[in-house]
């Protein structure tokens, strides 16, 4: 027999097990032949001598891991990792980790990636393109509102409004699926909105269809027309400015949940498909006025005075809060009572007068309290929180 060196033995000789999958030669033979190398690892004297016990370790090591082996015909022996998913509060975009939450990174095998999108974009070049395809996108979102209506008279349980919701997501983003596919898609979609179904199947058919007024829609349609391409196109970026100034200007509900997690569900790529319907043609935009402010900065009770200066800009003076004073902001909300639903965004923050020592903020939707806070810039928040040692005025210009 040829002469072959010892196994060196390895720097950490039993560390926590892990998972490779090989193809081997489909061949009892095979099979056999490499058998027999593998238990060669087996043998305490097929390991480096070292002078000490490392070899028989690591033969005791891998004579565990031998017997562990399944030898019939896996299509994988390892483990996934267990995911989960979460709405981005300030993209909203669906995305997935697989380490408890520690990272987020965009989910794979949803709806959007299913979703055909129309080239070129609908009368690209036309004169009223742009408030042609918004118009189309606020059709279509009334097609899914008919639909879901519907789907509160035919669905006996709450699996079943799932599935005949999905199923209105897919009429509204005009895309039909092969039975393999929508299984997929399911599994996916179905616990991202799953919360918003619980409300909105939980509060029913009356008050999801009272909620749906002409302005909710005219709003809906604005929304669309000021964030939407010259051409009729949606970027990622202006699905998040569409989704953040839907999520401002909506007032909150189950109905507004449900559409929320409808809009996460299809992403940039079904908005472009409802653009694409080609319902409208010479539709009119004009009373849509893209330069107001998407959110309005409200006054908590109790706290320090807030005041509006122009080009969406709110004057917030600070007041004494126990030893320190601070300025705390609600976005959206005049109801007087805190609402982790009422949320928006600042895009500036100009102290005119003192310092700040700190700030924080509480996420949209979950109310999460993050504090201290390296930035409050583009984040989807209910309320913002600015505190100092010493009186101060701080300006907070919103989108």
């Amino acid at each position: 027999m040829p002469y072959r060196q010892n196994f060196p033995i390895p720097a950490v000789i039993n560390p926590p097990k892990t998972c490779l999958q090989i193809e081997i030669p489909d061949h009892p033979d095979w099979k056999a032949v490499i058998s027999g190398v593998l238990f060669e690892l087996s043998y305490w004297f097929n390991w480096e001598r070292t002078g000490d016990t490392s070899g028989a370790q690591c033969a005791a090591v891998w004579k565990e891991v031998y017997n562990s082996i399944d030898w019939s015909n896996m299509s994988c022996c390892c483990e996934e990792p267990a995911r989960i998913y979460r709405v981005n509060p300030e993209t909203g975009f669906v995305e997935q980790s697989t380490n408890g939450g520690q990272t987020w990174t965009p989910a794979a095998g949803g709806l959007e990636s299913v979703i055909v999108q129309p080239v070129p974009p609908v009368t690209s070049g036309v004169a009223a393109t742009k408030c042609d395809a918004a118009t189309n996108v606020a059709g279509q979102v009334d097609v899914w509102i008919d639909q879901v209506s519907n789907d509160f008279t035919t669905a006996i349980t709450l699996l079943e409004f799932g599935t005949a919701v999905l199923e209105a997501i897919l009429v509204a983003v005009i895309t039909i699926l092969s039975a393999g596919t929508l299984t997929a898609v399911e599994a996916l979609v179905l616990p991202t909105i799953a919360a918003a179904l619980y409300a909105a199947w939980g509060a029913g058919k009356t008050v999801f269809d009272d909620y749906w007024t002409t302005d909710i829609k005219d709003k809906i349609l604005c929304a669309a027309y000021c964030t939407i391409s010259d051409d009729g196109h949606y970027t990622d970026a202006q699905f998040t400015l569409f989704w953040n100034r839907i999520n401002a200007k909506l007032p909150a509900g189950p109905a507004k949940m449900l559409f929320m997690a409808f809009l996460s569900s299809v992403g940039a790529a079904g908005l472009n498909s409802m653009a694409a319907s080609g319902m409208s043609a010479d539709a009119d935009c004009a009373d849509c006025n893209c330069d107001d402010c998407v959110n309005v900065v409200n006054q908590p009770p109790g706290t320090g005075t807030i005041e509006y200066i122009g080009d969406c800009t709110y004057r917030c003076t600070s007041f004494l809060d126990g030893g320190q004073y601070s300025v705390y902001a609600w976005f959206n909300n005049s109801s007087g009572t805190f609402d982790a639903n009422s949320c928006g965004t600042i895009s500036a923050v100009n102290v005119t007068t003192g310092a700040i020592d700190g700030q924080g903020y509480n996420e949209c939707i979950t109310g999460t309290l993050h504090n201290p806070a390296l930035s409050l810039i583009g984040i989807s928040m209910c309320q913002a929180y600015l505190y100092s040692s010493a009186p101060f005025v701080v300006n907070l210009t919103v989108d």
